[in-house]
């Protein structure tokens, strides 16, 4: 049996390790997205900080037209 997702929302995860040193503002995207770029913002290092555990995120959205645009972080803990 073949089941299709409807959902216009894709999750990437994010490497901790390659973002160690992210500041707020530098951009991050999802390869093969370049066309979707976020912004870092400081509520998303606080979620970082908060959850040494869990993991990271980064949100794309299919808009209607086809392109692509970043729609924040989520971070997602173990016991989710």
């Amino acid at each position: 049996m073949v089941y299709e997702i409807g959902s216009n929302t894709m999750l990437f995860e994010v490497d901790r390790a390659s973002i160690v040193d992210i500041s707020v503002g530098d951009i991050i995207h999802a390869r093969g997205f370049h066309d979707a770029p976020y912004s870092w913002k400081q509520q998303d290092s606080q979620f970082m900080e908060s959850n040494p555990d869990a993991k990271v995120f980064l949100k794309i959205k299919r808009e209607t037209d086809g392109t692509c645009e970043a729609a924040g972080v989520t971070i997602i803990t173990e016991g989710s």
